[in-house]
């Protein structure tokens, strides 16, 4: 299967769940990404905000925040072929970037330590299926220090079979629906 065909294939049947479906399965997700960053020691991550049919996880980023003054989320903002991750104040208006994904205004940013990253699906060995634009791997590869990376994807998009390629980034862990798991 190609990356190609399969991110088709995904995306057409991601795209296709009921409302229901698509919430049952986002509240298991978030449950489990809740508890993935109670435990996390970490003060500073980077995260997402859903495009699409794409796992919400705004609301956990949200609650996590307000849990401690000291906890900053940073988002990722593209600029050419380059991504960075920029200050997210939830309370501040953001900018509908590159693709149509929300973005920051922040002048601020940072690599952070813990990166939650968005899949349209998953292999086996720990290989992330995206929209194919390859940010996240260019990112990845020029980072000084190399982030833990968390997958997030629904578990029925985990685990399929396509061949990662040279240049992709292969991630620690995969939160889903079904829990945290490494990889």
């Amino acid at each position: 299967m190609t990356k190609k065909s399969e991110r088709a294939r995904v995306l057409k049947e991601r795209n296709a769940l009921s409302s229901a479906k698509y919430a049952e399965l986002n509240r298991a997700l978030c449950g489990f990404v809740s508890r993935f960053l109670e435990s996390a020691e970490v003060k500073t991550i980077g995260a997402f905000l859903p495009i699409g049919s794409e796992p919400n996880i705004s609301e956990v980023l949200e609650k996590w925040l307000r849990a401690d003054t000291n906890r900053r989320v940073f988002l990722p903002v593209t600029e050419g072929k380059t991504m960075r991750f920029a200050y997210w104040d939830p309370e501040k208006p953001l900018k509908i970037g590159r693709f149509d994904i929300p973005e920051p205004t922040s002048e601020l940013f940072s690599e952070p330590p813990l990166l939650l990253v968005p899949c349209v699906a998953l292999n086996k060995e720990g290989y992330r299926l995206g929209y194919g634009a390859g940010y996240y791997d260019r990112y990845l590869s020029a980072c000084a220090e190399k982030p833990f990376t968390a997958g997030i994807c629904f578990s029925e998009f985990c685990d399929l079979d396509f061949a990662g390629e040279p240049f992709d980034a292969k991630l620690n862990a995969v939160i889903s629906d079904s829990g945290f798991r490494r990889l």
